[in-house]
């Protein structure tokens, strides 16, 4: 079952994450190396993530270098622009392929 198979949080999302990427014509492939791969690829999000939160946290509280400050808040601008950009486009679950 399912339950035995992905017995951890972090296996019933990567398990998520597997079907989510899976193309809905082919038959979904759970081995152990689909589900690392899955697991693999859920790491370097979460690392992206944190990355992004931490630009957009040290943008908005740290004063430092006018040069720097314009180039983090420039950035700060970009990840937010995109942040509204993805969660519009993942309001709209038909174009999610985009």
């Amino acid at each position: 079952t399912l339950r035995n198979a992905c017995p951890t949080p972090d296996d019933i999302r990567a398990y998520r994450y597997l079907v989510v990427s899976s193309h809905y014509r082919n038959p979904l492939s759970f081995t152990e190396q689909a589900m690392g791969a899955a697991k693999a690829a859920l790491k370097r999000m979460d690392r992206v993530r944190e990355q992004i939160d931490t630009v957009l946290l040290t943008a908005e509280t740290t004063t430092v270098a006018i040069a720097t400050a314009n180039e983090s808040s420039i950035l700060s601008i970009e990840i937010k622009k995109h942040i509204e950009s993805f969660n519009e486009a993942i309001a709209d679950d038909l174009s999610m392929p985009r």
